[in-house]
């Protein structure tokens, strides 16, 4: 038999977290009827703060980490909340194979963050591939706007708040544990949600509050499965898998909420496919050459989940 090696598991992982945060944005829609944003997201990271707290304890890591990384800490934290945000109210109000697809394209917007604050190396290579990924999500996105402008905006905002998110999580590399920094995000996103769903809090019926529940669920396995993905293998050998989030997506949005996606968005969820692979192959060519560090490989190829 043959051996199941890091790489492996890694990859296994980063396939269950993108199924699972794809599954997190299904029940995001269906409840957009009845219960609001601000409560999704309240929902969504008291389960994770649950889950990954007694991870964390069963771990001994600390729970907020060292006071000097705090500011870092907090910017990570805030971005990540304001593009969980984003990405609830673009799920609630349009297709879901579209917003995927924008929220994507936070592996090109990444790989510019880190040429811009991290002095990678922005090469001929990486340009074409970033101008074939954003052709690609402006089509998706329809320049008819078969799903709403405002919603579709809201998602490729939320991949600008992932690329901060990211781009913070490099400098965490070596610094903070992964889990401290997702524990942070939890703490700091439930107690924000509190304030901001008091006004339109609705008590929510067997069906919503099952829903709820799953939000939190889904999400905390999308989050644990991909912080012990980067665990066991490098960012630059399964990062391109996490893309794959755009064929699970799509699929999710067609079975459970008869989506079907148009031809703009298989062509443009395409584009963005092979860019991604285009870019992918590159790194680790690149990487190979250069010997690229752990951290700045992260920056370049992780284009995760705003976690």
């Amino acid at each position: 038999m043959r051996e199941i090696t890091p790489r492996m598991k890694g990859t296994a992982l980063i396939i269950i977290s993108t199924m699972g945060f794809g599954l997190m944005q299904i029940f995001v829609a269906l409840t957009s009827d009845a219960i609001g944003v601000m409560e999704q997201t309240f929902f969504r990271n008291l389960i994770g703060l649950i889950v990954v707290g007694i991870v964390a304890t069963k771990e001994h890591i600390s729970f907020f980490g060292e006071r000097k990384y705090q500011p870092q800490l907090f910017g990570r934290s805030l971005s990540g909340f304001v593009g969980i945000i984003l990405l609830f109210y673009a799920a609630r109000n349009a297709n879901q194979a579209d917003v995927t697809i924008l929220s994507r394209i936070s592996m090109f917007t990444i790989t510019l963050a880190a040429a811009l604050f991290l002095h990678e190396k922005l090469t001929k290579m990486h340009i074409p591939a970033m101008v074939l990924a954003f052709a690609g999500a402006f089509l998706a996105a329809n320049p008819s706007f078969d799903s709403s402008f405002l919603p579709l905006t809201a998602a490729l905002m939320s991949a600008i708040c992932n690329t901060v998110a990211y781009t913070l999580l490099s400098y965490f590399a070596g610094r903070v544990n992964p889990l401290t920094v997702v524990m942070h995000f939890c703490v700091f996103s439930t107690v924000a949600s509190i304030p901001l769903m008091a006004p339109d809090f609705q008590i929510p019926g067997g069906w919503d509050l099952f829903c709820l529940l799953m939000i939190g669920v889904f999400a905390a396995v999308g989050q644990i499965t991909m912080t012990f993905a980067y665990r066991l293998a490098p960012a630059s050998e399964i990062s391109i898998y996490s893309q794959s989030a755009i064929i699970f997506n799509a699929i999710f949005g067609l079975i459970f909420l008869n989506e079907v996606p148009s031809w703009r968005t298989v062509i443009g969820g395409s584009m963005v496919i092979v860019a991604s692979i285009f870019l992918f192959m590159y790194n680790q060519r690149h990487a190979a050459k250069n010997e690229l560090t752990p951290t700045h490989m992260h920056a370049a190829t992780s284009g995760g989940r705003i976690a």
